[in-house]
């Protein structure tokens, strides 16, 4: 693209709100997209929240070694041990590359809660609660309950004195289109946007229901 490069954008709103189609929107319009994970070729792909955290506590740049991208979002690194929500890091991020766009991400809070549950048939949340150190599903529900509620007042205060670096987006009330309308020079395309991470309320057959539970349990995951 000629001229100047585009500001990156950065969701930091959380993941089961949409990540994998915002991904595809911006990938759509040509723009290189981080989901989740920073692959590596013929090495172990990390999770761009573990690496936002190791830079920050290293005294690096938030973004060091994924600058190339010009989309970032699902920033959580979650195992048996470890529980970092990167998009807290905002500040950061903003400190390090000033006209950074912020991608404020939202839909229902209770319907977000009840899909972070069914996240990897429950995988997701036993893990966290391992993790954090939580007795049991109440007290995990209520931690996400006030997350949610601290990092949306903690960005628009932040963001109050320069509106025009925050973006924000409804899944369950705002049409696409006023999404790409914010970032008319990025060329984002409707085509591009789709559902394409909800598969959880699908009916499989049931050995693929039961190949599907297996592999969320057992597979190995980054960054362990």
């Amino acid at each position: 693209m000629a001229g100047s490069p585009l500001p990156r954008v950065v969701q930091v709103g959380f993941n089961k709100c949409g990540t994998r189609s915002l991904a595809r929107l911006f990938e759509g319009g040509g723009h290189p997209a981080l989901h989740h994970k920073h692959r590596r070729p013929a090495r172990r792909s990390q999770t761009a929240a573990r690496i936002i955290r190791e830079n920050l506590a290293r005294g690096r740049k938030a973004l060091a070694g994924i600058e190339g991208y010009t989309f970032y979002c699902d920033l959580i690194h979650v195992t048996e041990t470890e529980y970092y929500e990167g998009n807290a890091a905002f500040r950061e991020i903003l400190r390090d590359y000033p006209g950074t766009i912020l991608l404020l991400n939202l839909r229902d809070r209770e319907a977000w809660i009840a899909s972070r549950l069914r996240h990897g048939h429950g995988e997701f949340a036993r893990r966290s609660m391992a993790a954090l150190g939580l007795p049991d599903e109440a007290a995990l529900t209520a931690k996400w309950r006030a997350d949610w509620d601290a990092q949306i007042a903690a960005v628009r205060a932040y963001m109050a004195d320069r509106p025009e670096q925050l973006v924000e987006f409804d899944l369950d009330r705002d049409p696409v289109e006023k999404l790409i309308a914010a970032f008319p020079a990025y060329g984002l395309n409707a085509a591009d946007w789709g559902d394409t991470g909800r598969s959880r309320g699908r009916r499989l057959a049931p050995p693929l229901a039961w190949a599907k539970r297996a592999w969320a349990h057992a597979r190995p995951r980054s960054g362990r």
